[in-house]
């Protein structure tokens, strides 16, 4: 009888749960319906370049995403152009510059408001999200669509998942950050309209190599995961957390203790098996990364400049191997788990025995990361806008 009543009541909270999912879902579809125009354009190719603007949902502080999208502007104006940044959501402009500036402190271009969405008269407009593409292809101007990431694997399978699909289809010229991106939209969409690829670069001075002795990791009975963690599945929140738990239980029974630094999300987020530090600035990120002994990001869709960062400081890097990290990085510049711990574990354990090996991947990495700049990629971008004149 009890474990009767037991069984009813979890299918009854199970139920709740997907009644709560179900709603909110559908307000999220109905939300993006509205502005939703699923129509292909004709996209007629400028006169001239020299104002570009940029559509966001809204500016927000601590986004890597508007961060590139902010650099990739400030490249831009430095090449002679006009660049704008405009949201598409109610914001004052005071608060876009305040984000803006949290994100790069020495950014260029114009902040505009939603209210000035329907009088910019732009050379190029680029769309910087799904959500975005119908507001741009209202605006006028050359329409560009900036890929950061292939954004349908960020629902499951239904109907947001279609429209951010659709998106790639409609007629918008895209200019893929990194080649992960384009492989996905080829594969999955009727492609109608041009699709470029840049390189995913990152900022070398914001994050500083830092000498590190790898010989020292195999005497040590201490060590800090500094791990970049998010709630949204393809960061995979609850698999890091797992893995690592287990991890650090296997590695107490030989007497080395794990300290587990989550970051990356709001502190209310509870993390298991460590500390959850919340979101930090740079200053803190670098410290954070100095201060520990091997990163851990999980790059399951197109990769984020994270990884890059921690690379940058010397700091040995843990990704996996069904990610997509090795579109981008040179082989054996990090170690790839499986979703095993016990994968985990041995790897972990093999590298702090033969610390040549964190060495070797300190180079291969280092001579990569040596190649890359905003300002070369920059370049590339203002290249592909020259091939339109």
């Amino acid at each position: 009888m009890i474990n009767n009543w037991k069984s009813a009541a979890k299918i009854k909270v199970k139920g709740v749960y997907h009644n709560l999912q179900s709603v909110v879902e559908k307000r999220q579809v109905k939300e993006r319906l509205d502005p939703y125009d699923a129509s292909v354009i004709v996209n007629r190719k400028p006169a001239k370049i020299q104002k570009i603007t940029f559509v966001i949902e809204r500016m927000a502080k601590y986004s890597g995403g508007q961060t590139s999208i902010l650099r990739l502007g400030t490249e831009l104006s430095k090449l002679g152009y006009d660049v704008g940044y405009a949201v598409y959501k109610p914001q004052t402009k005071s608060d876009m510059e305040e984000c803006a500036s949290s994100n790069l402190s020495n950014y260029r271009g114009t902040m505009y408001t939603n209210k000035y969405l329907g009088k910019l008269s732009s050379d190029i407009v680029i769309a910087s999200s799904w959500d975005t593409v119908s507001v741009v292809k209202k605006m006028k101007g050359y329409k560009m669509y900036f890929l950061q990431d292939y954004e349908p694997y960020f629902y499951s399978f239904g109907e947001l998942f279609l429209m951010a699909n659709k998106t790639y289809e409609q007629g918008l010229h895209m200019v893929s950050l990194g080649r992960w991106n384009k492989e996905m939209v080829e594969k999955n969409c009727k492609v109608v309209s041009p699709i470029d690829v840049i390189e995913f670069p990152y900022e070398s001075k914001e994050y500083p190599h830092f000498k590190r002795d790898y010989s020292a990791y195999g005497k040590k009975k201490d060590f800090i995961i500094a791990v970049y963690l998010k709630y949204y599945g393809k960061r995979l929140p609850t698999i890091i957390q797992y893995l690592l738990k287990h991890v650090k239980e296997e590695f107490a029974k030989e007497g080395i203790n794990l300290h587990i630094k989550y970051y990356g999300e709001d502190k209310s987020f509870h993390c298991e098996a460590g500390t959850n530090l919340g979101m930090l600035s740079k200053k803190q990120l670098l410290s954070l990364y100095r201060k520990a002994d091997f990163g851990m990001v999980a790059s399951m869709s197109n990769v984020s400049l994270v990884p890059y960062e921690m690379l940058a400081t010397g700091l040995p890097l843990i990704e996996f191997e069904d990610g997509t990290f090795p579109y981008f990085f040179p082989e054996n510049s990090a170690i790839l788990t499986s979703l095993s711990y016990e994968d985990l574990y041995r790897k972990i354990k093999n590298v702090i025995g033969q610390p040549q090996m964190l060495q070797d991947m300190h180079d291969i990495s280092q001579a990569y990361l040596e190649t890359l700049s905003w300002e070369k990629t920059g370049k590339q971008f203002s290249e592909i806008l020259e091939t339109l004149l």
